[in-house]
């Protein structure tokens, strides 16, 4: 008959051999002809004992290095950020990795509350971090990275750029997502049979490192039309300087929307809005009812969250983006547990010198709600 033993019962087994067989061996080492036998199995015993307490110190110390702080901006400014870090949370659990997670809001004070949350976590001796960032320019400002070059940070969704300290990027194709909203508009206009149509655009702020991608993406397809004059933005608000808002808030982007109507005669609108998320979109709308605005131009958007659903259901909004979160928090996860086994990672990609796993964007319409 076989039997299996596991380990961990096994362990505790062998420190009571040990501790029970070691004045035995004196014992018998007063007998000659014992001695040799007597030190044979003493030292099977002690190098077996000693093998089975140490293998439990050591995978106490794996279970600590298996530890992640999660920076996230709170939702209070865009909904997506809580499913995201419950997301996270749930993916590294399956990896069997503890979390402990922080929050700061999407304003000048919370992205000096999230450095002062990245040195503490890194104080805590945490050596694995997922970051979104608040404003990346701040981290990058902080030099926390450089002073602990142990520290393995993972940027989710949102891009830190000129920072070589970065071990990984785990996000959407964010030039893609841009030619996706262009492209999207592109085929809206060439299927009208118009000789011209209106646009303006809606940009989230510098301190996101994805915004400046999504207008670079964007206007790698749209400029030519620009140029011809087939696309007319009549703000004439098309650089990045121009276009981009002062937060993803929604009141913000109702804000630079309002700016663009200025342009417009009462009761007119663009043809069609480059909203670069949800929160770009649902500002839009805001502000083209408040001028009294029924027909509704075509409006892009980005994320697909549950009130630019409602909003593409009435018609009001065209399209969102899909970023497929659970996907995106599942390629996190992966990527932080094999950075911690030195685990190769595939699909990997690279990104501004980084290396990077992308998740897949899909175009969400009125049709697929």
């Amino acid at each position: 008959m076989q039997f299996f033993f596991s380990k961990k019962l096994l362990e505790p087994v062998f420190c009571v051999y040990l501790q029970t067989l070691t004045p035995l061996y004196f014992i018998i080492m007063k007998n000659n002809i014992f001695g040799m036998l007597a030190t044979i199995m003493m030292g099977g015993a002690v190098m077996t004992g000693l093998t089975a307490c140490s293998n439990t110190d050591n995978n106490d110390g794996n279970d600590q290095q298996k530890r992640v702080a999660l920076l996230l901006p709170d939702n209070s400014r865009i909904d997506r950020w809580g499913t995201d870090l419950k997301n996270l949370e749930d993916a590294m659990a399956t990896y069997g990795i503890k979390t402990t997670s922080y929050v700061a809001p999407e304003t000048a004070e919370g992205a000096a509350e999230q450095v002062e949350q990245l040195k503490k976590a890194i104080n805590d001796g945490v050596k694995y971090i997922v970051l979104t960032t608040v404003d990346y320019k701040k981290i990058n400002e902080s030099g926390l990275l450089e002073q602990h070059p142990d520290v393995k940070l993972v940027c989710h969704d949102r891009f830190v750029f000129d920072n070589p300290r970065i071990a990984f990027f785990s996000s959407t194709n964010t030039k893609d997502v841009g030619h996706m909203l262009a492209q999207f508009l592109i085929d809206k206009f060439q299927a009208s049979g118009k000789a011209s149509m209106t646009l303006e655009m809606l940009q989230g702020p510098s301190t996101d490192g994805n915004s400046k991608d999504y207008y670079d993406g964007a206007m790698e397809l749209l400029q030519k039309f620009i140029d011809e004059g087939k696309l007319v933005v009549k703000s004439g608000k098309t650089a990045f300087d121009d276009v981009k808002g002062d937060s993803w808030d929604v009141a913000d982007q109702k804000k630079a929307m309002a700016d663009r109507l200025k342009s417009y005669a009462t009761g007119e609108c663009p043809d069609m809005v480059l909203a670069a998320t949800d929160n770009a979109a649902q500002g839009a709308v805001a502000a083209l009812e408040e001028a009294g605005i029924t027909n509704m131009p075509i409006i892009t958007g980005q994320d697909n969250s549950p009130a630019s659903q409602a909003l593409i259901k009435s018609g009001k909004q065209t399209m969102t983006i899909d970023k497929n979160l659970k996907d995106m928090a599942n390629n996190t996860a992966m990527i932080v547990y094999n950075l911690m086994m030195n685990l190769p990672i595939t699909g990997t990609q690279t990104v501004a010198g980084i290396p990077t796993v992308y998740s897949k964007i899909t175009v969400i319409t009125k049709d697929d709600l």
